[in-house]
């Protein structure tokens, strides 16, 4: 396991060594990275949205599905595999004996690999991640953390109305997903995902519009950080 997640951090490594010479990779005026941010968020709530409309404008990585796809080619798993486990659990003892007797990826080696790839992500900088609990994982107290909310009859009606479902589907897949995601960050973090005091920030995306949450992050970004954003064109 060592190995091949020495493996996965040095190719990442060559990736961002290669992206530095982009026009719009930003740095400081020191020449260090920014610190990243993280998001957490209801399901529908819009704050994968926002990270990549952020991610655009500010020049910065966005990680979100693309940690999954990461994990599975490094590890030989199947991407769907993966998804399955991501924000679920299953029980550690169990996880144990199959990791030992069928030499499979368990949910154990998920977040392993995971807590690897987005505390290497976090040492780089200049990215955003989504969910994941990465706000649990990050250890740079510079790092931003973002949660997003939303009031549920108002996400029911906009998942159901993008979908193209009915809005008692919608609740049901929002109710769902929001319990596996509360679930996975109360066992392997012991936390309630919805403690606003694990945040640096806490937006309702029913109140706000994409642009003005973005308006809203950067500004007490900067105040944190003491770093001016330079947007790219």
């Amino acid at each position: 396991m060592s190995k091949i997640l020495h493996k996965i951090i040095d190719e990442q490594i060559k990736t961002w060594e290669l992206e530095s010479s982009f026009k719009n990779k930003i740095i400081t005026p020191k020449g260090n990275p920014y610190p990243i941010i993280t998001i957490s968020r209801e399901f529908g709530a819009r704050g994968a949205a926002l990270a990549t409309l952020m991610g655009e404008k500010m020049g910065f990585k966005v990680w979100d599905r693309d940690i999954l796809q990461a994990i599975a080619d490094k590890l030989g798993s199947s991407k769907k595999y993966l998804e399955s486990l991501d924000e679920n659990r299953r029980v550690l003892i169990e996880d144990v004996v199959v990791g030992f007797m069928k030499n499979v990826n368990t949910n154990v080696n998920y977040l392993r690999t995971l807590t690897r790839l987005i505390r290497t992500v976090e040492y780089h900088g200049n990215a955003i991640i989504v969910g994941r609990g990465a706000n649990y994982i990050c250890r740079d107290p510079h790092s931003f953390h973002v949660r997003i909310v939303s009031p549920e009859e108002k996400r029911a009606v906009d998942y159901a109305a993008r979908e193209g479902i009915t809005k008692a589907e919608a609740l049901s897949i929002i109710k769902k997903t929001d319990a596996e995601r509360g679930e996975f960050v109360r066992y392997y973090f012991k936390n309630e995902i919805s403690d606003s005091s694990d945040y640096d920030l806490v937006l309702n995306s029913g109140t706000f519009s994409l642009q003005e949450m973005m308006a809203i992050v950067v500004e007490a970004y900067e105040q944190k950080s003491g770093l001016k954003l330079e947007f790219v064109s």
